[in-house]
C-alpha cells in the first residue's frame, strides 16, 4: 500500500510554460495520502509551490541538495563548493550561463540551456569532477555527484517513519530517476524521457499535468492508496 507520494513539479505538474495544471491541482487535493514536492528548482519557490498545493512543508530541493522536514527545519544535503569550482572549470570552455535564480540557490548552480549539454556531461567525466551535469529540459544542472532525489527521498522517508517502498514517485525527467529506484511503484507522464519510461510502473497516456492526474485515477481505481497519513 502506499503511504505517501513524492512527485516532479516541473513538466509533471506543470507545463513547459510552468503554469500549473487544473486536473494535477484538484488530484493532488484529493489525495488520501501526504505529498512531498521533488524538484530541482529552489527551496523558496518548492515552499512558495507546496502553500498554493496545500501540501506539507516537506520536499525535495535543488535535485536532492536541500530538504524541508517542516516550515522551521531545512537541512543541506550537498556542497555548492563543488560545484563552483566545476562551473569555473568548464566556463573555460563552454560558454555557461547560470539562471537568473541563483540567488536563491544553497548547493546547486542552474545554467541556461545555450551550450553543448552533451560535450559538458564528457568533459566533467574527462576531467575527474565530482558533479553531475542534469538536464532537466527547464534547465541544466551542475549539481553534488553525491547527492540526488533519491537521497533527499531517503532522508524524509526516515523522518516520517515511512519506508521507501511504501512512497510512490511520479516524475518526467532523468532527475527523477534515483527516487524511481527507490519507490515502491513508479509512475511517469506521457512527455516523460524514453529512460524514465522504462523503469515505471506506470506510463500516462496523457502530458504533463494531465497525465499526472492520470496516474493518480489509475492508482485510485486499484486501490493502491493508504488510508494511514
Amino acid at each position: 500500500m502506499i503511504r505517501a507520494l513524492a512527485v516532479d513539479i516541473d513538466g509533471t505538474l506543470s507545463d513547459m510554460t510552468r503554469a500549473l495544471c487544473p486536473a494535477a491541482v484538484e488530484a493532488l487535493r484529493k489525495l488520501p495520502v501526504p505529498v512531498v514536492l521533488a524538484t530541482g528548482n529552489t527551496h523558496c519557490f518548492t515552499r512558495t509551490v507546496s502553500i498554493l498545493l496545500g501540501t506539507p512543508r516537506i520536499f525535495i530541493a535543488e535535485n536532492g541538495g536541500v530538504v524541508s522536514h517542516s516550515e522551521e527545519e531545512m537541512e543541506i544535503l550537498a556542497d555548492r563548493d563543488i560545484c563552483e569550482k566545476a562551473f569555473l572549470k568548464l566556463a573555460e570552455e563552454f560558454p555557461l550561463q547560470k539562471y537568473n535564480s541563483v540567488r536563491y540557490r544553497f548547493t546547486d548552480i542552474a545554467l541556461l540551456r545555450n551550450f553543448d549539454v552533451s560535450a559538458a556531461m564528457r568533459r566533467v567525466q574527462e576531467l575527474g569532477l565530482d558533479v553531475d551535469i542534469i538536464d532537466t529540459a527547464f534547465a541544466v544542472h551542475i549539481k553534488d555527484r553525491h547527492v540526488d532525489k533519491g537521497t533527499g527521498l531517503s532522508r524524509i522517508a526516515e523522518r516520517m517513519n515511512i519506508d521507501l517502498k511504501e512512497f510512490a514517485a511520479v516524475g518526467d525527467s532523468q532527475s527523477d530517476r534515483p527516487m524511481f529506484n527507490l519507490a515502491g511503484f513508479r509512475a511517469s507522464v506521457g512527455n516523460a524521457r524514453p529512460e524514465l519510461k522504462e523503469v515505471s510502473d506506470y506510463v500516462a497516456r496523457n502530458k504533463y499535468g494531465n497525465g499526472f492526474a492520470e496516474i493518480i485515477e489509475y492508482m485510485a481505481k486499484n486501490k493502491m492508496f493508504s488510508e494511514v497519513h
